[in-house]
């Protein structure tokens, strides 16, 4: 019986299989705050934990007056002429320009939920990327189960009993079969039986191996293979990370969409404390390997945590694993320098970490006797605004003016003390902008091709201009503090409750500086 429930309840639960695709470990859901044509809006996509399945969006909008919102799903290996039509966002009762609904996202890989907004100050549009992945197996409710094992049961029953009763097929009215006639009858169900009993075997084995299969997608960390290794030139210790260490051939090259200005974001946290921390840039030295030269941090056994976009998919993805640190070498060894990227930052003293203690503010000590400050805030709860809000004072407590850092005010990286979740965070979200730029130029070339594209960031649909670089102007729109303000917000929600530790960079008078904050999630 139970192989029999196995096979006819395959293709209900083959409904809820699909390939994962990890972007951000252990924090699926999806962040953006910024314009969207004349509105500033906040957006908060919940992810299904299978495919096919819903995603729910939320848009808290600031306008005076109220406004349509709908909502797109646009597949990235389907054309975007060939896309459903939107669905409307429905008025949350009791709130003002809080706007809610549901998509369902049918196949895995990557898409771009697009947000539009009208009103009466104008209209605008803007894809946020997300990528549909399954992270869970649905089970089976054991009443459903019963129902289908006994529909089963009758199916093998009637077929075994038709198949019988077809040597009966011939007989005149009111005949009684002869011996030799049952004896055929028995020997067709039988036949039959066997048939069917093969038919079940067969399918479980298969039903089997597909499960199993999936189920080998489904563990814990980031995606596709990566390696590491450190060797010591001259006076640096140098990097080497292979992406697609088992999962591609050598000589395929990998293809990926710079984000920031950079083909990977790459980060190290030290083990077990996280009392060391770098985010640095390695650079393209073969088909599938990088090389970088790793900063002034303590020797140790390191976790890798490294952030990229692929360029034909435009799937966005973590991809984790460890590698050992050796001590530094003498400064005085010579020999051939690999040049760091200027854009590399780390924090090595882990005595400047700042406890968070909700509803005040909290103050991390950085280089130059700069202080971060974690400006006052609730308790920090599951599934509720974080409250990212941050400020740069001197020694004095005078606030400092921010200046970008790869393009953006700030970056953030955020990591649970188990190592399960982890997020790379910006002002205008916790999604690729890679992914976003390919996005945009997708929709360039439909609006070249002379259709009506109504997906520009962050400007009014009467703004748009064919052949404008939407990647650009997307980094443009995103930067929704302008240069020289002295505080960044960040949009994001814990995904779960523990212990967390923030490292929250900025730049300021040409410099990087980086924060360290612990705070628990309830």
């Amino acid at each position: 019986m139970k192989t029999g429930v196995r096979f006819f309840v395959a293709l209900l639960a083959f409904a809820c299989l699909g390939l994962p695709a990890r972007a951000h470990v252990g924090s699926p859901d999806v962040f953006y705050e910024g314009l969207i044509g004349p509105y500033h809006a906040q957006v908060t996509i919940r992810m299904p934990g299978v495919v096919p399945g819903l995603a729910s969006i939320d848009v808290r909008v600031e306008a005076a007056e109220a406004v349509t919102v709908s909502f797109r799903p646009l597949f990235s290996g389907v054309a975007i002429s060939n896309a459903p039509p939107p669905d409307l966002g429905v008025p949350v009762r009791g709130e003002t320009n809080l706007y809610s609904g549901q998509l369902w996202l049918m196949a895995p890989g990557a898409y771009n939920i697009e947000v539009s907004i009208h009103g009466p100050a104008g209209e605008g549009a803007i894809p946020i990327p997300v990528n549909s992945r399954a992270t869970r197996q649905l089970p089976l409710p054991k009443y459903l189960g019963a129902i289908l094992a006994a529909l089963g049961l009758l199916l093998v029953v009637g077929g075994v009993a038709i198949v019988a009763a077809t040597t009966e097929a011939t007989l005149e009215p009111g005949t009684a079969p002869s011996p030799a006639e049952n004896r055929r009858r028995w020997i067709a169900g039988a036949i039959a039986a066997v048939v069917f009993l093969l038919a079940i075997v067969g399918g479980k084995k298969w039903w089997d191996y597909d499960e199993n299969n999936f189920r080998s997608r489904l563990v814990e960390g980031g995606w596709p293979d990566i390696a590491g290794s450190v060797r010591t030139q001259g006076a640096q210790r140098i990097l080497t990370l292979t992406i697609g260490a088992k999962d591609l051939n050598p000589n395929d090259p990998i293809k990926l969409a710079p984000d920031h200005g950079k083909l990977i974001h790459f980060f190290l946290v030290r083990l077990p404390n996280h009392d060391a921390f770098a985010h640095i840039h390695p650079v393209r030295k073969g088909n599938q390997t990088f090389e970088v030269a790793v900063p002034p941090l303590p020797e140790g056994d390191y976790e890798m945590l490294c952030d990229l976009t692929f360029d034909d998919t435009g799937l966005s993805t973590t991809a984790t694993n460890l590698v050992h640190l050796p001590a530094a070498p003498p400064a005085f060894h010579e020999g051939p320098a690999l040049e760091p990227d200027p854009d590399d930052s780390w924090a090595a003293d882990a005595t400047h970490v700042a406890v968070v203690k909700g509803g005040q503010e909290t103050i991390s000590r950085c280089a130059d006797d700069r202080e971060l400050v974690w400006k006052a805030h609730p308790d920090s709860r599951v599934n509720e605004d974080a409250d990212l809000s941050f400020e740069l004072h001197d020694g004095a407590g005078h606030a400092l003016a921010l200046e970008p850092y790869m393009g953006m005010l700030s970056h953030v990286a955020v990591l649970r003390s188990d190592g399960r979740v982890f997020a790379h965070l910006h002002p205008s979200g916790n999604f690729s902008m890679a992914a976003q730029a390919l996005a945009f130029a997708k929709l360039d070339s439909r609006t070249n091709n002379g259709a009506n594209d109504s997906s520009m960031a962050g400007m009014s649909m009467d703004m748009s201009m064919p052949g404008m670089d939407h990647s650009a102007m997307a980094m443009m729109h995103m930067m929704h503090h302008p240069s020289g303000a002295t505080s960044v917000s960040l949009p994001y929600q814990f995904p779960s409750a523990g212990q967390y530790r923030l490292w929250v960079q900025v730049k300021s008078a040409g410099r990087v500086l980086t924060g360290v904050f612990d705070t628990t999630v309830e």
